[in-house]
């Protein structure tokens, strides 16, 4: 049987230029702990990375392409959580639970992602204060993001919530460029809505100028107006 390998773009965490800036924080011994136990895998648009349910095993690293982490909901109807930003470590509250995947994290674009053993992760974590401080921030951040999220679905309506989606992924994700790679669906799954009522507030945008689509491809024509829905909505 041929064994696998880590591939060529990513030779080991000490000297790779792709790592998480977290792992900054660590030191050169800690960085080869990691790199003992990493596995480097490429994903297509539209795999699953990991699934809810399934043993939570390693901690991923997304460095290259887009993911969404989502909530899979009864008949097939989910709900997005976040989109993962390149370099953010993701295993959810799991990590410290039970150990088990609590959401699902799937290829957006084709993607490259560094796999990291739970228990090296771990052990690397109980030894270095700084880096444990700096990980738990940034996971809190990502629950204080599902928190306000869910004030979001529950206390708007569909056009703020869709505005809130749109200026998050903006702001968030594409960094005040043009929002790609997400799909009407996507765009329903984000916002708790179906996908026809998801593409008939996003219809209303465009004839107010607000917005534009082309190509599949969102931009913000009008961001003070899609603030005002979003705080009023």
């Amino acid at each position: 049987m041929t064994g696998f390998k880590n591939g060529y773009k990513c030779l080991d965490c000490k000297h790779c230029f792709k790592k998480s800036p977290l792992f900054s924080l660590l030191t050169t011994s800690e960085l080869d702990d990691l790199n003992e136990t990493r596995l480097e895998v490429t994903f297509k648009k539209g795999e699953i990375i990991y699934k809810q349910g399934t043993p939570l095993t390693h901690i991923v690293i997304i460095n290259e392409g887009l993911g969404k982490i989502y909530l899979e909901g009864v008949k097939g109807r989910n709900l997005i959580l976040s989109y993962t930003k390149q370099y953010e470590l993701n295993g959810g509250v799991g990590v410290f639970v039970d150990q088990r995947h609590h959401s699902s994290l799937m290829a957006v674009t084709d993607c490259g992602a560094c796999f990291i053993e739970i228990n090296a992760f771990k052990k690397v974590l109980r030894g270095n204060a700084v880096f444990m401080e700096a990980y738990i921030k940034a996971h809190s951040e990502r629950v204080l993001h599902t928190y306000q999220q869910f004030a979001v679905l529950t206390q708007k309506n569909m056009e703020g919530r869709m505005a809130e989606s749109i200026l998050y992924l903006n702001n968030q994700v594409f960094r005040n460029g043009v929002i790609k790679n997400v799909t009407k669906q996507d765009l329903a799954e984000l916002t708790a809505m179906t996908k026809e009522s998801a593409i008939r507030v996003l219809k209303e945008f465009k004839e107010d100028g607000i917005i534009e689509i082309v190509d599949h491809n969102i931009s913000i024509l009008d961001q003070k107006a899609l603030q005002q829905v979003a705080l009023h909505g």
